[in-house]
C-alpha cells in the first residue's frame, strides 16, 4: 500500500508539471549553437591566420652594386636578387629569361632548392654571364634595347610541402636609365 502512494505522488508531480513556452524552453538551446558557430569560424579565422603568418614569402627585384668611390648604386643588368622573408622555402622552380621583342637571349632555369629568410648580410641572387650580356644585349642600339623584357617566375613551398606559391615579374629594359623597369607582378 505504501508503494502505491509514492507511485500516485509521483504521477501527480509528472502531471503537475509546468508547461513552458517553445521559445523560453529552447532559447539556451539556440544560443549554444549559435557561440559554438561562432567558436568554430573563429578557430577558422586563426588556422588561416597562422598559415599566412608562417608561410614563406618569396619574391624577386633588380639587382645592383655600390661603388664605395663615387658613393653611387650602379645597375648590374646581368643579375637578379632574390629574397626569402618569414619561414624557409623549397624553390620547385626558377626561371629568369630575357626576351627581345618574342624571342629568347637567355635563359635560367633551377629546379629543388631550399633557402632561408634573408638577413642583413646575406645575399642570394642569379646573374647571367657578363659576356653573354655584352654579345646579346649590350651591342643592341636603344630602339632595340626598349623591347627588351625580363621575366621571372618562382615556384615555391613551405619545407614541409603543402601549397604551391608563385612569384611572377615582368619587366621592360629602359635605355634611358638604363636599368630594368617593373611592368608587372603577380603572387599568391
Amino acid at each position: 500500500m505504501s508503494k502505491e502512494k509514492h507511485i500516485d505522488k509521483v504521477k501527480v508531480v509528472i502531471d503537475d508539471w509546468p508547461k513552458k513556452s517553445w521559445l523560453l524552453e529552447y532559447t539556451p538551446v539556440f544560443i549554444a549553437l549559435i557561440a559554438l558557430l561562432v567558436s568554430l569560424y573563429s578557430v577558422h579565422l586563426t588556422m588561416e591566420s597562422f598559415i599566412v603568418s608562417h608561410r614563406p614569402y618569396v619574391w624577386a627585384n633588380n639587382y645592383a652594386a655600390i661603388d664605395p668611390d663615387k658613393k653611387i648604386m650602379i645597375p648590374m643588368h646581368n643579375a637578379v636578387a632574390f629574397h626569402v622573408f618569414n619561414a624557409p622555402a623549397k624553390i620547385k622552380r626558377i626561371e629568369v629569361r630575357i626576351d627581345l621583342a618574342k624571342e629568347k637571349l637567355l635563359d635560367y632555369t633551377q629546379n629543388n632548392i631550399v633557402r632561408y629568410p634573408d638577413d642583413t648580410k646575406t645575399q642570394w641572387n642569379h646573374s647571367f654571364s657578363y659576356e653573354d650580356i655584352k654579345k646579346q644585349i649590350l651591342i643592341l642600339s636603344d630602339a632595340d634595347k626598349a623591347k627588351l623584357f625580363r621575366f621571372i617566375d618562382l615556384e615555391y613551398s613551405a619545407l614541409d610541402g603543402g601549397k604551391i606559391y608563385y612569384y611572377k615579374l615582368k619587366q621592360s629594359f629602359d635605355p634611358a636609365e638604363q636599368q630594368w623597369k617593373y611592368d608587372n607582378q603577380d603572387a599568391n
